[in-house]
């Protein structure tokens, strides 16, 4: 009888091992094929929040004062969110405060509120980007963060994207019975789990600093049920369940996490004592045992094979992304190619129009036989001071579309319009004639690139001439006065206005009026990008209430103290 005893304890322990050994087998195949799928989902969320924080309109929510941007960044965020499946997307600035979020129509909006507390606001400022799990501070739901720096600028960090992502029903997702998976962040706490009952429970001692740390970053509650693992064993203790559990681990590749895959020790004596029930009572169906053992390992062999599968896949996928990435940056290339084309045929028409009719009445200066050399050398001086501005503009251009710092100045406002009006009168002899300037004292001087700024008045005085074009008693008016801290440069006409549709792009590239007889929609857009250029800015409005009665453009420029 000791005998029996013994060598059924020995097969006992067998059966034990070999089913441990079997199911860490498929526990394992089953951790490589999910932890691979984790890792390729929290590192596709990282994209979202990217390409937010390049949004031009989000760049101008926290850069401007303008609460039109503010409701337009809500507007975006909302769209991201819904398209990304995310939770929640916000914008904070450099101080932790909401300024914009994707849930600023709810009860519970995060506009407003301050989460500078939060690792990745306080990492965003200094990384490139930053990740953290926590349950929300305002919604009490927890879920996965990702945020980006904005920058705007030179390399100036203006505020930071934030999108938030709920992972519960990932693991739930997988629920395999009698399997149940665990994911621990990097203080061996349980943060995701297909059981809500090993939620926020410590696998692992927590030190002092740890504990500290929790409570500061406010991440959540601690859970008073433990784990307590010693190699592949664990016992749970809780407050309803006491249990012995089976345990497998893999550690992610984008977070300092470890995904786990338990099963309860009481399944594992289960299928052993099956086993020993089924050799003792069964010895006839040994065959049919022998072949449930092949299949099961067929079926570790099937899982294997997926996880090789799923990551070639994953590998072809970054690589059809990296292939997008590149094609995506081409065509910009190619995109900014043609906006400069179009700025540069913009901006040199008029002083090559100009430099044609000059040619031409030097033309016929020199056919004449006793020709007025005083009129023949003041079209040359003509011709050569507007060759030297068509340089100008080109080298104008190219500081601006390579962003690189123009050479500005002390100047004085008035010399500036001066200047403005000579050169209208050499380009536009015709319309000159309609035009009127108004000086207001006393003027204060401005810093800023000549060039630049006679560039933007001229562009805002063309589109003046064309609006009034058709008109029987045509009248362009330049206005400059000393307002508050700016010199304002008013330019008004008494043409047909602005249609709504112009209205709402009007700054945008391209943007034209196709009532008007030329242009390609860059004079507005460089007169703006001028004007930001210089610290000031463009705005416009129609001339009066009544419709189609002309309109105003007003350029704000810093004026120097004194």
């Amino acid at each position: 009888m000791l005998a029996a005893l013994s060598m059924l304890l020995l097969a006992w322990q067998a059966a034990v091992s070999f089913e441990e050994n079997r199911l860490a087998g498929i526990m394992q195949t089953q951790l490589d094929g999910k932890s691979a799928e984790l890792d390729r989902q929290l590192t596709q969320y990282a994209v979202v929040p990217r390409l937010l924080s390049r949004n031009p309109t989000i760049v101008e929510a926290l850069t401007s004062s303008d609460k039109r941007s503010v409701a337009k960044t809500n507007q975006t965020l909302l769209s991201a969110q819904k398209d990304s499946n995310a939770a929640f997307a916000f914008v904070m600035d450099l101080q932790g405060n909401t300024l914009a979020s994707s849930n600023y129509l709810d009860d519970i909006s995060f506009v407003g509120r301050n989460y500078g507390f939060r690792p990745y606001f306080k990492d965003a400022l200094v990384q490139p980007e930053a990740t953290f799990f926590a349950v929300g501070a305002t919604t009490g739901v927890p879920g996965y963060f990702v945020a980006h720096p904005i920058v705007h600028g030179h390399d100036a960090v203006v505020g930071v994207v934030v999108v938030k992502f709920e992972l519960s029903g990932l693991l739930d997702s997988w629920e395999l019975l009698p399997y149940e998976w665990l994911a621990l962040d990097e203080f061996g706490v349980v943060i995701l789990a297909t059981n809500d009952t090993y939620l926020y429970a410590r696998t692992q001692p927590v030190s002092t600093v740890g504990l500290a740390q929790i409570a500061q970053d406010r991440r959540y509650t601690l859970s008073r049920s433990a784990f307590d693992f010693s190699g592949s064993t664990g016992r749970f203790s809780g407050v309803d369940i006491k249990e012995t559990l089976f345990v497998q681990r893999k550690n992610l590749l984008a977070e300092d996490w470890q995904l786990q895959l338990m099963v309860a020790r009481s399944y594992i004596n289960f299928r052993v004592l099956l086993y020993l029930l089924t050799v003792l009572l069964l010895l006839a169906i040994a065959a049919l045992v022998y072949r449930n053992i092949q299949s099961q390992k067929r079926l570790a062999v099937a899982e294997k094979r997926y996880a090789r599968q799923l990551e070639v896949e994953v590998k072809q996928r970054t690589e059809e992304l990296h292939a997008a990435q590149q094609t995506l940056i081409s065509e910009s290339n190619f995109a900014m190619l043609g906006r400069m084309s179009g700025a540069i045929n913009h901006e040199i028409n008029q002083p090559l129009a100009s430099l044609r009719l000059n040619l031409a009445s030097l033309r016929k200066l020199i056919e004449q036989p006793h020709g007025d050399m005083a009129e023949i050398r003041q079209v040359v001086v003509d011709s050569d001071r507007t060759t030297k501005r068509i340089g100008r503009v080109i080298a104008t251009l190219r500081n601006l579309t390579s962003q690189s710092q123009a050479h500005h100045s002390q100047l004085k406002p008035a010399r500036l319009i001066d200047e403005v009006v000579e050169t209208i009168h050499r380009e536009r002899p015709a319309m000159s004639q309609s035009m009127s300037v108004v000086t207001e004292e006393p003027l204060a001087d401005i810093m800023g690139n000549e060039i630049l700024l006679q560039q933007a008045v001229l562009n805002l005085l063309y589109n003046a001439f064309d609006a009034v074009i058709d008109e029987v008693r045509p009248h362009v008016k330049v206005v400059l006065k000393r307002h508050e801290q700016f010199v304002n440069i008013e330019v008004s006409d008494n043409g047909c206005g602005l249609s709504e549709v112009v209205t709402a792009n009007l700054f945008k590239p391209f943007v034209s009026d196709k009532t008007r007889k030329s242009g390609l929609g860059l004079g507005l857009t460089l007169a703006e990008l001028i004007a930001k250029d210089h610290g000031g800015s463009l705005h416009y409005r129609p001339a009066s209430d009544i419709k189609n009665e002309g309109s105003i453009f007003t350029l704000l420029l810093p004026a120097l103290a004194g």
